[in-house]
């Protein structure tokens, strides 16, 4: 998380805080960090108690080396989710080039959309997602064959490329790094030989690679069908790709907290204390079932970057994108210095307790709870970048989703033991 907030807001390229911005930028976070470390340093029963039990009722799921047959079925619940998500993308944006190509520009065709559609289907990315997990851990630490792993990265690649975000194929290449991590550590094996001379991460590697030049070079542009998209990217120039993103976004986020800074309790009026906490806390209702229902800051932040005050959240609901200025600029527009504590204080309670389950389960022996743990260690690196709604449903989401599977498949579970 420190690492994440010092290359988005340590970092700047050519803007200039004012020594009020950076004083406030400083405030919310030392409070973020204080409060996860004392909270990371509590017990927790409850919540550890929760995975304890969940361990016990899934100790069949103890991590042993996985068969060729059950990575297989694995690859194909990853096939699964993509073909999923290719047709849902398909229906929203009406056809499938549109679907392949929207990068972030081209919006939905379909209006209305419930939002937790697009939860769920989030959601079940994440989990697709630790499908790769489970089988770049079981082939590092029991060197099984890597056939299945490599093809689900490409597949979950294929689905994350049209999001038009570099992270979204990172973070991929992330969890497998993650996993060989944690067996190396398991392994008292020294971690750097591990990473750099392993042949198995040159395939995950190399993707990530081509699909980061791609979106790099596609950055900013419009692409409107699959055969633009392929002269966009065989005509591709990186250097000059990465010098318009670093002249439009490099130093977007400071940017936009800095105008959160000046703009709110100045020319506009402060929002709500509880703005940003009560979309949290209402996001999951469709909006079809309450029009008003409140919407994120990130939205809020674009009305005013458009020169607009009015924070209705009929209006606001109407863009389909936006923006984001951290803790520090969001909590500053919820009232000023108290939302800026406030939020800073929540937020650091919110990571503290996601790494206290990281500390205690990552090297766990069984997936239920070690899968639970990786979910946490991902969810708490979106709580200092962008929105805070957005850091939330994105991190927590597939964390909860996760908790309901087991929860269905439990009874299962238990009666198929009982029987025996």
């Amino acid at each position: 998380m420190n690492v994440i907030f010092l290359f988005f807001f340590g970092i700047k390229q050519d803007l200039e805080l004012s020594e009020t911005s950076e004083l406030l930028l400083l405030l919310s976070f030392i409070i973020f960090v204080s409060t996860a470390y004392i909270t990371r340093k509590m017990r927790h029963k409850t919540i550890l108690g929760f995975i304890n039990n969940k361990n016990a009722v899934f100790h069949k799921f103890s991590i042993k080396p996985l068969k060729t047959k059950q990575q297989l079925y694995l690859f194909l619940v990853v096939l699964l989710y993509v073909i999923l998500d290719f047709s849902f993308n398909t229906w929203l944006y009406g056809s499938f080039d549109k679907a392949v190509t929207r990068f972030y520009y081209r919006q939905p065709e379909r209006e209305d959309i419930p939002s937790f559609l697009t939860i769920i289907l989030f959601s079940l990315y994440s989990l697709s997602s630790l499908i790769i997990f489970v089988l770049s851990y079981n082939n590092a630490r029991f060197k099984t064959n890597s056939l299945y792993l490599n093809l689900s990265f490409f597949a979950l690649a294929l689905a994350a490329f049209p999001r038009g975000t570099r992270g979204a194929i990172i973070s991929l290449l992330i969890i497998i790094i993650l996993a060989n991590i944690i067996v190396s550590i398991k392994n008292n094996k020294f971690i750097i030989k591990s990473l750099f001379f392993n042949i198995k991460l040159l395939f995950p590697a190399c993707i990530v690679l081509l699909s980061f030049l791609a979106l790099s070079s596609i950055r900013n542009k419009e692409i409107d069908n699959l055969e633009m998209l392929q002269n966009t990217i065989a005509e591709m120039d990186f250097s000059q790709s990465q010098k318009e993103y670093n002249s439009t976004e490099g130093d977007l986020l400071l940017i936009d907290y800095n105008k959160c800074i000046e703009t709110f309790g100045s020319s506009v009026d402060f929002l709500p204390l509880d703005y940003t906490l009560r979309a949290v806390l209402f996001n999951p209702i469709p909006r079809s079932l309450w029009k008003n229902k409140p919407v994120g800051f990130g939205v809020a932040l674009t009305e005013i970057k458009f020169g607009g005050q009015n924070f209705d959240y009929e209006h606001l609901a109407e863009y389909k994108w936006s923006n984001a200025a951290g803790i520090a600029g969001e909590g500053w527009a919820n009232e000023g210095i108290f939302g800026l504590i406030l939020y800073s204080l929540l937020m650091g309670l919110y990571a503290g307790i996601l790494i206290k389950v990281v500390d205690v389960f990552l090297l766990s022996d069984n997936y239920v709870s070690l899968l639970i743990a990786l979910l946490c260690f991902l969810a708490s690196l979106l709580t200092v970048r962008g929105d805070i709604l957005s850091g939330i449903t994105q991190g927590f989401y597939p964390i909860l989703f996760f908790i309901m599977i087991l929860f269905i498949v439990q009874p299962f579970v238990r009666y198929k033991f009982r029987i025996r």
